[in-house]
């Protein structure tokens, strides 16, 4: 496994997954991520920017970690204005979005929309960047409908002094179907350089060692659902000091806690906060030894009251099924 001092990993940003309340709570707690990335941020019709988005990248609501805002942007005047934003608010260095694969966002010309037009984001790069002083890195796609794309727009990206570039080597039709294509990845590095960073299906030791013994110049990894299933995988794979597994079910425990306190407070009604913990345990139940039934408790409790019971027994079973295993491996 690489050397923790050379390995480096940056936490994907996801919608409604990891805002403020699940960065902070994970970057206090768990650690291991050396760069954090904002869900992105958008500039609507009206010429404004949602406050819950301005909320999510308040300076204020991000202290004692390294955050990397992300912005979403098919021109040249709304990448100037949401960069402008994000510098006022003390930001040194934005993520650019060419790589959101949702046909909402794309059939605007946005995200891994701008893909089959090397020539749109040659524009923007060229007629924004003087206008602004914060560092800019990439974050994108290999296409839209196939790979066809990548190699073109790497040809692009290349000619600008961009601070990195992360590559998820699906085209945006394919979702977060099939496999990443490596084949891709080592052609778009042999265009780029081997500072390029890889992105895409990292949620196992396993899958990160495969992929290490592939691209063994590579020593940036962004990670999203890895993590989400297991908060504590980054100091894994750094070789960190890790807990025994009863400190472990008390930091889980603790994280969990942090979690609804933090919604509770941001979100109206009780069925927002139990919309927005289900959503939380769709990924956090995999951090538990049967993530079906695990999952199946939270999916079943229909208030307040019947999730906390739910969230009690689980942790409850989590004790036991380890107390279990230390039984029979003494």
């Amino acid at each position: 496994m690489q050397k923790s001092s050379d390995l480096k990993i940056y936490f994907a940003p996801l919608q409604e997954s990891t805002d403020y309340i699940y960065r902070s709570a994970h970057a206090r707690l768990f650690g291991g991520v050396d760069k954090y990335f904002a869900p992105y941020i958008v500039r609507q019709n009206d010429g404004t920017i949602k406050k819950s988005h301005l909320r999510d990248i308040q300076t204020s609501n991000n202290l004692g970690y390294p955050l990397i805002p992300q912005i979403l942007a098919g021109n040249t005047a709304d990448f100037v204005f949401l960069t402008k934003v994000l510098q006022d608010n003390g930001y040194g260095e934005i993520n650019w979005n060419l790589g959101c694969p949702y046909p909402m966002v794309t059939n605007k010309g946005f995200g891994a929309g701008l893909l089959p037009h090397p020539d749109t984001i040659k524009a923007i790069l060229e007629e924004s960047l003087p206008q602004i002083h914060a560092k800019v890195s990439v974050k994108l796609r290999s296409g839209l409908t196939s790979h066809d794309d990548i190699i073109k727009v790497a040809g692009v990206l290349k000619d600008f002094p961009l601070s990195e570039i992360i590559l998820h080597p699906r085209f945006a039709k394919q979702l977060y179907k099939e496999s990443p294509d490596l084949e891709i990845y080592r052609n778009t590095v042999e265009i780029l350089g081997s500072d390029l960073i890889y992105n895409g299906d990292i949620e196992t030791i396993e899958d990160y060692n495969r992929l290490k013994g592939l691209f063994g110049n590579t020593t940036t990894w962004m990670i999203g659902r890895g993590i989400l299933k297991n908060p504590f995988f980054p100091s894994v794979l750094k070789n960190l000091p890790v807990q025994d597994k009863a400190q472990k079910a008390k930091i889980l425990r603790d994280f969990h806690d942090e979690m609804i306190l933090g919604y509770s407070k941001l979100l109206s009604g009780n069925s927002h906060l139990l919309m927005r913990m289900e959503k939380f345990w769709s990924y956090f139940s995999f951090a538990f030894p049967d993530q079906h039934k695990t999952f199946k408790r939270i999916k079943k409790a229909a208030n307040i009251a019947k999730y906390e019971i739910a969230v009690n027994e689980n942790f409850q079973r989590f004790r036991y099924d380890e107390e279990d295993e230390r039984s029979q491996n003494p």
